[in-house]
Order: structure tokens, then sequence, then C-alpha cells
């Protein structure tokens, strides 16, 4: 019964389709599992609270860094009775297993082959099985860890398998984000209808994982790691996600190395064994020394320590050799001859053309059935609910790489249209079943797709408390928590230090700009325009600003036709432009260590300072200073921190000296000094401070000697010291470290320094010899202790030392 009493009437019910399954029920008629949903929908709309459809934000699959694949959720979730949803478990389960134990057979004994169970073009013909893999057994037995099957159902009301993904099932953290948003906007719903939580089952998979480490020693000292293609794969953003979830590193090829008969990590404390390898990279592409050669998302000897089980591949390299269509006829003799049991759920009816009687058996029938390739599909994000309900010709030749099929009448299940009425769509589930202390186990949830006339909409699937018992997984020992990320990927390492100098390198720049663009709303008189060069030629010589652009701006300036959009420089190696493309990249790349707020000040940068005016690049400041007050506030002060804050602070130490350096050694009027302390934003603290014109000798203190004054380089050096003091391999060892002289050095060069000798002592040229001297010291020490930090922790990385 219905715990939601609508105060004006029931939701109209979307028309009956004839010839499908109706999941809502018959004509006129709510199945009771619907009840409370439609319920609770028609009473937040007579109280004028209805989840709008765009009040669910759009899920975005992050592709490449360019575009974004939006999956918009439904408000309405899918719902599924107690007993269909017991009936989906079992049979899905037993189906793992089967197929479980049909990879291993495959990769190992070969029974199958040898005892006819198989014709042997189905699996030597299919590309997806590899021959490098022979004779690979994987620990306990478990080739399969998590399955993804697509279901739907037939005008008879049977749920049907529609496809088997084996290689790296997709759609598990789409399915975790869904059950997110969902519950937060329909929480009275979630809890009235007894829905099962999915925390449950992915603790359980999590304790899984865990024993496999605990196999191999410590669960400390063997890691998880998930294996990703980098950003510029579809689904990159879920594998970010699942990392955060799970808390297990998001690595790439070149983060692991093979040394010995182990699988290590290359972190800043060096190398760390890694126990369990849960890839997002296809098999093939797994080991360029085995399987494709020129592959630069795998780890060289890879496949041999996984064949030796000193490392858990999840799923195991080569599963996907039962990932297609061809194999869908041969599961249920398959089922009798390996479990003696009957294939629980059905497969949708397909032919193999690889054997002459079902070939002949499409070809006289096809005029109704739909053909395809028998061993590869359509991705998820690029497949669609109409590849199994549409006809498709058949090719020229029938032979084994082709596939029939019986096209299915999709059942149709409820949502909402733009206009917040019911209406219905032809429906597609996936589901999950994943390998767990206890077994096999499905998530008690899934994804719902449903094709509409708009485009397809994403659902999430609810079951109730009653339909499943909890899932469990046998408790281990406790162990100690880490409380710093000493297991931090050297690339990612690499890339959050080069993050945090590319942020502050776009300050800087953004602010030279920002001068430089007040300028062209004033008078052109001979003043500014002097200014105007000042401005420029510090551009150029920050490499932000070709010297042929610079020419041209100055010309344009002294003929008032300057626009703000022909400021920025698309040329320059080191514009702003690519500057915040830079910056954007490298986010990115350790897209799994930034919440979700950084993340979306993150993909605002690039648009925020492209066209070039006060206003665009006032914005861009602004969104930069967010940045900062998030890292600084909001982030643990673990290494991904402390790298951050070694960039950000040698990037403005080094700006501050380049300032200084090309404004100041040789003249020193007013205008420059009013600029230089512009841009280094302590034009206010000077002012409160000395109540008086600039003086040179007061500027330098401010931006070089001055211990509080955030802006200046003794302050950076300070920072740089307490950084430095707490990276891990600057701990060990009696003395001073190498990176600790060198500050050392340059803070003792900056506490003896006199401001008034540094403004003063002028050689016959006309040059401030010694305050010429005291940059370039200081300039050349953070030189090399920028070369230090990456031949200490990011040497081992491939691309570092990269030019940047």
């Amino acid at each position: 019964m219905s715990v939601f009493a609508p105060t004006q009437g029931e939701m109209r019910l979307p028309n009956y389709v004839a010839g499908v399954h109706n999941e809502l029920g018959g004509p006129q008629q709510v199945a009771e599992h619907w009840r409370n949903v439609l319920d609770y929908f028609a009473l937040a709309r007579d109280l004028g609270k209805q989840p709008a459809p765009e009040q669910l934000r759009n899920f975005a699959m992050v592709g490449d860094l360019d575009a974004a694949h939006p999956w918009p959720l439904d408000a309405l979730p899918f719902v599924l009775p107690d007993a269909e949803w017991q009936v989906l478990a079992a049979g899905l389960i037993q189906r793992t297993e089967l197929l479980n134990r049909i990879v291993g057979d495959l990769y190992g004994p070969k029974t199958l082959l040898q005892a006819g169970g198989l014709p042997p073009a189905l699996v030597f013909g299919n590309p997806r099985y590899l021959y490098p893999v022979f004779d690979y057994q994987a620990q306990q037995q478990s080739y399969l860890n998590l399955v993804a099957y697509d279901l739907g159902r037939g005008p008879d009301g049977q749920w049907r398998v529609l496809a088997d993904w084996t290689e790296t099932p997709q759609g598990l953290g789409m399915c975790l984000e869904n059950r997110i948003l969902t519950n937060q906007s329909l929480s009275p719903l979630f809890q009235a209808s007894q829905t099962v939580r999915l925390a449950g089952f992915f603790s359980a998979m999590a304790g899984h994982l865990a024993r496999n480490s605990e196999t191999n020693g410590s669960a400390n000292d063997n890691l998880t790691v998930i294996l990703s293609p980098g950003p510029s794969d579809p689904n990159y953003f879920e594998h970010v996600y699942l990392g955060q979830y799970f808390g297990y590193p998001v690595v790439e090829g070149a983060d692991l190395s093979v040394r010995g008969r182990s699988l290590q990590l290359k972190t800043l404390e060096g190398l760390k064994p890694v126990a369990n390898v849960w890839r997002f990279t296809d098999s093939t592409r797994c080991d360029p020394l085995y399987l494709t050669p020129d592959s630069s998302d795998g780890i060289a000897g890879l496949v041999n320590v996984a064949r030796n089980k000193q490392v858990h591949v999840l799923n195991s390299i080569g599963a996907g050799v039962v990932e297609n269509d061809a194999f869908m006829s041969f599961l249920p003799g398959l089922c009798e001859r390996l479990q003696a049991d009957e294939l629980t759920l059905p497969s949708i009816a397909s032919w193999w053309c690889g054997q002459a009687e079902a070939s002949a058996f499409a070809l006289s029938n096809q005029t109704r059935l739909s053909f395809g390739s028998a061993f590869s599909r359509d991705d998820f994000l690029d497949s669609s609910n109409s590849q199994f309900s549409e006809r498709r010709a058949p090719p020229g030749r029938l032979d084994y790489s082709v596939v029939a099929r019986e096209p299915i009448a999709l059942s149709h299940a409820p949502y909402i249209d733009k206009g917040g009425e019911l209406a219905s769509g032809p429906l597609l589930l996936r589901l999950f079943v994943a390998q767990t202390t206890q077994g096999y186990q499905m998530l008690p949830g899934g994804i719902a797709r449903v094709d509409t006339p708009e485009g397809e909409l994403i659902k999430d699937v609810w079951v109730r408390q009653s339909a499943l018992p909890s899932i469990q997984h046998t408790p281990r020992s406790r162990a100690p928590a880490r409380y710093s990320d000493r297991d931090l990927p050297s690339r990612t390492a690499d890339d959050l230090y080069w993050l945090g100098r590319y942020l502050e390198r776009c300050e800087g720049t953004a602010r030279t700009y920002r001068c430089l663009a007040s300028r062209f709303g004033e008078r052109a008189a001979e003043d500014r325009l002097h200014t105007a060069q000042t401005i420029i030629d510090l551009l150029i010589a920050l490499d932000t600003l070709t010297v042929s652009k610079g020419k041209l701006l100055l010309s344009r300036l002294e003929e008032q036709s300057v626009e703000p959009n022909q400021l920025l420089d698309p040329d320059s190696s080191d514009g702003l432009d690519r500057l915040l493309d830079n910056v954007f990249n490298l986010a990115s790349q350790v897209r799994e260590r930034l919440s979700a707020d950084a993340w979306r000040i993150f993909r605002a940068l690039p648009e925020s300072g492209r066209v070039g005016s006060q206003s665009d690049l006032d914005r861009l400041l602004e969104r930069l200073s967010a940045l900062n007050g998030l890292i600084m506030e909001n982030m643990t002060r673990s290494y991904g921190w402390r790298l951050l804050e070694l960039g950000r602070r040698l990037e403005r130490a080094q700006f501050i000296l380049n300032v200084v350096g090309e404004m100041v050694t040789e003249d020193s009027s007013p205008e420059r000094l009013y600029l230089l302390l512009e841009l280094s934003d302590t034009t206010i603290t000077y002012r409160s401070r000395y109540q008086a014109l600039p003086s040179l000798d007061n500027v330098l203190h401010l931006l070089l000697l001055d211990e509080v004054n955030p802006r200046s380089v003794i302050y950076q050096i300070s920072r740089l010291r307490n950084v430095m003091d707490e990276m891990p391999l600057d701990q060990a060892g009696d003395g001073l470290s190498e990176s600790q002289r060198l500050l050392l050095s340059a803070y003792h060069e900056l506490t003896l320094a006199d401001p008034l000798k540094l403004a003063e002592v002028i050689s016959k040229a006309g040059n401030r010899t010694q305050l010429r001297r005291v940059l370039q010291r200081l300039t050349t020490t953070l030189g090399a202790l920028s070369v230090l930090v990456t031949d200490t922790y990011f040497s081992h990385t491939s691309g570092s030392g990269r030019a940047r």
C-alpha cells in the first residue's frame, strides 16, 4: 500500500502500447510496486514540489578535453518487484560463474575445445582470444571479478540477456552517481520505498580485493590501483569517480613497472608493490612486451607477473574472449556440461554463422533477423536500445565473423517528459555482478535506459530491501589508517607540482595583462604609452607575448584602435590561452585528487580569460583566487598538497624576481614602482604601511625581504623550506639535505641584503649591480631547486622533465 496520498488526483498514465510488455501494468492499471512512486510524484505535483526534469543535473561523462557526453538523468526511478529481482540475481550469478569457468578453460586446459563443446573457429577466429596468455591461471580461479549485463524484457514478459560485458565493464561509476543524485532529490520516497543501499555491495567488493592483497603480504604494503588509459578515454570520469569512492590510486601504464617477479607502483618514496590491478585498459594494450608492441597504455611484463600469480588483474587479461554475440547460442549447452544445470536466464535468440546449419537458417530467415559482427559491439556510450529492436540487413557473405539474432520488442517503462507528465519508451537494463568474499553477488541497483523522442534518458534502478539478503563480507584484520599519501604515483606527483606552477604562472600573466588592458581605455598620452611599452616589454620577457605581437599592440595603442580580443597572443608558446589549457590538462590528469567544487572552477577556467578585456581578466583572477582558497582551506596537508604548494611558491618567487629584475634594475621612476606594486598585488599594503610616495628601498624591502608579506620572495623561501622539510626523501640521513642547503643559502642571501644598498649602488652604466647580482643568485638557486625536485621525485616517471 502506498504511503503517499495525492491531494487532488493521480498522475495521468501514459498511453498503453499494444504488442509490448508495459512495466507499469495493463491498460489503466498500475502494478503494486509502482504505486508508491507514482503517488509520491502526484503529491509533489499537487504541492508544487515535483522535481523538474532538469533539476537532476546531467551526469557528464567527460571524454576528450574539449567535449563531454551528457547523460540526462530522469527524476523517476525504475522499480523492480522483489520476485523478479531474485530471479534476475540468481540467473546472472549463475551466468557469471559459467562465463568465469569458460574463460579459465580457454586459457587453461581447453577441455571444451578438445571435447567438441566449442567449435575452434569460435575461439581462434575471435580477435579477443589472446594467444600469449596461454596457461594463465588467475588467483583463486577468479577470471571475472566484475561483469555487466544488458537485459531486455520481451512481449511475453520474459527477461532476456542481450549482451555480456566481461572485458572492461562500463557504467558502475554512473550507477553510483545516479543513486547519489536520486537519493538527494527523492529522499522521502527513497526511505519510504525501503530501497537497498549500494554501500554494502561496494564494501563487499573492496573486502575481496583487500583479501587478495593480504595473500601476498600485509595489506598496507600491497596496493590496489585502477589502471586507466588516461583523460583521453571517454570513460575517464568513471575511472576517477570509482578511484575517489574506493580510495584507489588511478594510474596509467607509465606509473607501473615490473621489477623481478612483482608489479611496482612508482611513488614519491620509490617503488611500492601492487597486489590488484583493476583495469580499464583493453587487454590487447595491457602489455607491450607480449601483446601490442606500440601500446603506451600498458606495462611491459604484466602478463608474466599475472601468470605467476604475483598480481591479480581484474578482469583477467583476455577476459573479453566471451564478450560477443557468437557465444550466446552455446551457453545453454555449456551450462549443462560445466555446471550440470539449465541456464536460468535465456539469451536473445542468436545464430552464429560459423556453423553451416546456423548459417543456412539465418540465410533463409534473413527478412526477419538482424545481422551484425560476431566479435565486436558498440561501447556503452555509443550504443542505443534500438540496436536490439531494429533489423539490420545481412552482409554480402555469411561466415564465422557474422551473427544473426532475432529483434526483440523491448518493454516500455515510464519516464517524466519535458512537460512534467508521464510518458513511456523502450527499456534496457544494465546490471552488475561482482566477486566478493562470499562469492559472486549482484549489485542491488543498476542503470535503466529509456528511449524517448528527445533522446535517451538514464534512470536509477531501485530494489526493495526485502528482495534479497543484505550483502556481507568477512571482516578482515583492522589495518592501520594511512594519514598520508605516500603511495602517491610519481606521475600524479609530477602533475600536481606543475599544476601549482601553472596556476601561479597564470595569475602572474593575468595580472600583467590586466595592467595593460586598463591602459587601453585611457587617453593615449605620452606617459601612458610609456607605461604600456614597459608592460609589453615585461610580457615579452615573460615569454607570454611575441616580439612581433608586442610591436603591433604598441602601434595600435598609439592609434587607439586596440580591441580587447586583440590583446592576447595565441602564437606565444607561454601565452595566457596556452597556460589556461595547460592548467586544465593537468587538472584532468589529477581529477581523482580534486574536489567537485575545485573541478567546477577548473572546467570554467579556459573560457574565463579568452577575450582579454579587463572584466574577463578580473573574472579569471577571481577564479584563480577561489582555487587558491580551496587548495589552502580544503586539501589535507598530504604529499599532494605539498607538491601543489611547492610548485606555487617556487613559481611565485621566480615571478617576483623576474618582474623586479625587468622593472627597476635600471629605471626606478615612480610610475614603474606603482606598476611593480600593482603587478605584485601589494599596493594597499604599501600605502597602509608607508603612507608616502613609493621609494625603491621600501618597495624592495616589501617584495624581497618582508617575511610577513605573502607576496615577498623571502616568504616564498620560508614556505618552500617548510614544505621540503616534510618531503619523504628529504628526511633521511644526517645533516642538511641538498634542498635544505639551497633554500638556506637563498634565505641567508635575502636576510643579509640591505634594501638601501640594493637601491642606491648604481654602476656607471646606470645598472643597480648589487640588486642584479642578488636577483641572479636567487634565480639560479631556485632553478637548481626545481631541477633537484624533478630528479629526486619525478625522474623515473615517463614524460618527466618534458618542456613546461
